[in-house]
């Protein structure tokens, strides 16, 4: 399991390595996808979900996006013109919200990111994002990613 050392060993490499930003990033993603992709509880968790949602790191040029559709989860990296929903991100605020020292919703009110969808689109985003994050604080182990 990740322990609070681990987790804020992974995240300052987020942080402080531009150059690895993207990699480190993308192997997080991917960690978390394949954990949908295998735990019952995880894909019981998205049955209801029927999104394509577009993630873009404006300043690290990363954009990447998720389909979710009766339980199942498709992550590729570029961008998905027909996406439902979009999130628009700079690589500092990501951080910060994966760091909790921001929440997501905070920093859409404050007008620090943008979104491109309607609100139920967005509400299933924060729960899905959510879930990332309880993930990715609880349940991989740092030499995994």
């Amino acid at each position: 399991m990740l322990n609070s050392k681990s987790f804020n060993s992974v995240i300052h490499d987020l942080e402080n390595h531009d150059g690895e930003f993207i990699a480190v990033l993308d192997r997080i993603i991917k960690f978390i996808v394949n954990r949908f992709k295998n735990i019952e509880e995880l894909r019981e968790e998205i049955l209801e979900y029927d999104d394509t949602y577009q993630i873009i790191i404006t300043d690290m040029n990363f954009n990447f996006w998720l389909k979710l559709s009766n339980g199942s989860i498709i992550y590729k990296k570029g961008v998905n013109r027909s996406a439902s929903f979009r999130v628009i991100y700079t690589k500092d605020i990501m951080v910060k919200i994966l760091k909790r020292e921001m929440y997501g919703t905070d920093a859409f009110m404050k007008g620090i990111i943008k979104v491109d969808g309607d609100l139920s689109q967005g509400l299933r985003f924060i729960k899905l994002f959510r879930l990332f994050i309880k993930y990715l604080n609880n349940g991989f182990k740092k030499e995994n990613i």
